[in-house]
């Protein structure tokens, strides 16, 4: 029995330690991410040539920001990384990964997925195109769109994203169940 109970301990501070890391990753991550939105703001604004009627903003160097697009790409990178940073934060304190505010972090991953395909429905399908001191900066909100008859775009990536978080997230459920099952026999 003490062998089962070292391995446990041994298991435990194992994903303690690998929540601190991947908690530490998130959270730079996310600092990054502010960082690179902010710049890409202020030269966004410093360059902008027209605004059209659909949100898009062209730039001196022939560059574009689609801003409906932007926005949900920066506010389903923001989730995401805030969710996994708080997930991974908890666990890095020794909180079980199986519990109910994970599964509701989790639920909240997939709406914000469900908001990036929905976006795409409404026809704000668009990527940000940007030279900035001879770097290129290219990015396609969203990663798996299929082109629909007369123009329309839907998302099925961010779709297929939501899906697999909504299953986790019940399987989380489950999970947390049992945790409380198993801390309540203890």
């Amino acid at each position: 029995m003490s062998n089962s109970v070292q391995r446990m301990a041994k298991a435990g501070e194992t994903v303690r330690k690998l929540g601190f890391c991947m908690a530490v990753v998130f959270a730079g991550m996310l600092v990054a991410f502010a960082a690179l939105v902010v710049y890409v703001i202020w030269y966004a604004v410093a360059n902008v040539v027209s605004v059209d009627s659909f949100g898009v903003v062209t730039l001196l160097d022939g560059g574009s920001i689609v801003i409906p697009s932007g926005l949900c790409l920066a506010l389903v990178v923001s989730v995401s990384l805030v969710v996994l940073c708080g997930i991974s934060r908890d666990i890095s304190r020794g909180v079980s990964p199986f519990t109910r505010a994970h599964v509701r972090l989790i639920r909240v991953l997939a709406l914000a997925f469900a908001v990036n395909a929905a976006v795409s429905l409404v026809g704000a399908y668009g990527s940000v195109n940007l030279t900035i001191g001879g770097l290129e900066l290219c990015v396609v909100p969203h990663s798996f769109v299929i082109a629909i008859c007369q123009g329309v775009a839907f998302d099925a990536g961010s779709l297929i994203g939501a899906a697999v978080c909504l299953f986790v997230s019940v399987i989380w459920s489950y999970a947390s169940l049992l945790q409380e099952q198993s801390d309540e026999l203890v």
